[in-house]
């Protein structure tokens, strides 16, 4: 219950750093005054949030000792649950809901300029490359160069800086003048996509699972954190230690392979899709990537996907652990 209400406090501050920025983005005052500097400090506010996360994990031993032991396991159950989440979203998105690459219905994408479109795309493969070297570099400081003393500050710094950041992202949807629009047009859609990314996520790691010496169970349990590595390994202890090893580690791993896939999927396969890819963290660490990688009106999918997701973990692996056999 103690993780349970810490993540609805931090749903409710998130969630009221994006309408504080998203009101004052709105203001006539603020609206007609040019600021190019916006997106370069997101981007530079993003990468400093993320080269701090690399550095706290590269100076957690647990971590690092894990890869060695645990680390294919986990490996394999992380990939699998993003590819599981990504297909399932994916037949959502083209087949059902029947939006574009961007997410856009038909008539939504009738009313909006290619142009202007064109211009909300921040999608390149600098942007990829740029944060696969960020996170090395940061592990790689964190295990190497960094003191103790150093390091442990970074869980403040990564707060502060995701604080920051969903600001900006708020101040930049409301500097559009479109967020209630996008809203009315996301309509239910919004939660449909964390649903499939859920099933796809579970479904796909236990069918891989009955390959795996862990089985389809354990597997399914592992990747039902959907990346919050702080609360899923907490909830598999008492049934299991190894299994609560190898989803912290897995989760963990969730996070940080959606930050460098987040900009390629959005590029070649779809905005929703990339929403729907890092899971739990969606609404928070990711949720920059995602709208630097698509565009502003995924920031609603996004922050939505993450946040139902979340609220799920502490009910799903209970309930899979629990499972007669």
């Amino acid at each position: 219950m103690q993780q349970l209400s810490g993540t609805l406090l931090n749903l409710a501050l998130y969630l009221a750093l994006v309408v504080l920025g998203a009101f004052l983005g709105s203001r006539p005052a603020v609206q007609s005054r040019p600021m190019p500097w916006l997106g370069r400090f997101q981007t530079a506010a993003l990468l400093l949030l993320i080269v701090t996360l690399g550095a706290e994990l590269g100076a957690n031993d647990e971590i690092v000792t894990s890869l060695a032991t645990i680390g294919l396991n986990a490996l394999i159950i992380t990939l699998t649950s993003m590819i599981g989440s990504l297909l399932a979203v994916h037949i959502l998105r083209k087949h059902l809901l029947k939006l574009d690459a961007q997410g856009r219905s038909r008539k939504e994408a009738a009313q909006e300029e290619t142009a202007r479109e064109k211009n909300q795309v921040h999608v390149d493969h600098s942007l990829t490359i740029l944060i696969v070297a960020t996170v090395v570099l940061g592990m790689l400081a964190g295990h190497l160069l960094l003191p103790a003393s150093v390091t442990a500050h970074c869980g403040a710094v990564i707060n502060l800086g995701l604080y920051l950041l969903l600001f900006l992202v708020g101040l930049d949807m409301g500097r559009q003048g479109n967020m209630l629009q996008d809203i009315r047009a996301a309509g239910f859609r919004v939660f449909l996509v964390p649903l499939a990314a859920a099933v796809g996520t579970l479904a796909l790691t236990a069918l891989v699972g009955l390959f795996l010496p862990m089985g389809a169970k354990d597997c399914a349990a592992a990747a039902a954190g959907f990346g919050w590595y702080s609360l899923a390994p907490t909830l598999l202890a008492p049934y299991s230690l190894s299994v609560s090893a190898t989803a912290f580690l897995s989760n963990i791993m969730h996070e940080l392979l959606s930050i460098v896939a987040v900009p390629a999927v959005a590029q070649r396969i779809g905005y929703i899709e990339a929403v729907a890819l890092p899971g739990a963290t969606a609404m928070d660490t990711v949720l920059p990537v995602v709208v630097s990688a698509t565009s502003d009106r995924m920031a609603l999918y996004s922050f939505t996907s993450g946040a139902v997701l979340s609220l799920s973990v502490p009910f799903l692996v209970p309930a899979i652990i629990a499972l007669p056999f």
